[in-house]
């Protein structure tokens, strides 16, 4: 459960990791973060987004578990399922090359007053 000690640049990630997981595998983004029953492509992305989280930003399964409102054991369930899937050149390829973007992104900015131009 998500509490006012959960650091914002967590949900940024989260969101960032989401985003470019719905991009790089053609699906629509939907907020993965709401109460309500998912899609199996859904499903997939916040799965996918876990993962990401994990291998990419070295995030633990209860922060993970935080932000996505689950149980760690979801987690760990959702990260074991990613990567039996990296057997498939392709996926792995795909996955590789988000790890890299996500590294490369920016960092999440914790100056709430940026003055836009």
């Amino acid at each position: 459960m998500r509490t006012k000690q959960d650091c914002p640049t967590d949900i940024a990630h989260a969101r960032l990791t989401v985003a470019a997981a719905a991009l790089a595998f053609g699906l629509p983004y939907v907020d993965v973060f709401a109460h309500r029953r998912l899609a199996a492509s859904d499903i997939f992305l916040r799965q996918m987004a876990m993962y990401l989280l994990n291998t990419t930003y070295d995030f633990n399964l209860s922060r993970i578990a935080r932000i996505f409102e689950r149980d760690r054991t979801t987690v760990r369930h959702a990260c074991q399922l990613i990567e039996d899937q990296r057997d498939s050149p392709v996926f792995d390829d795909t996955l590789e090359t988000l790890e890299q973007f996500l590294l490369t992104a920016p960092a999440p900015s914790t100056d709430h007053e940026i003055e836009m131009a």
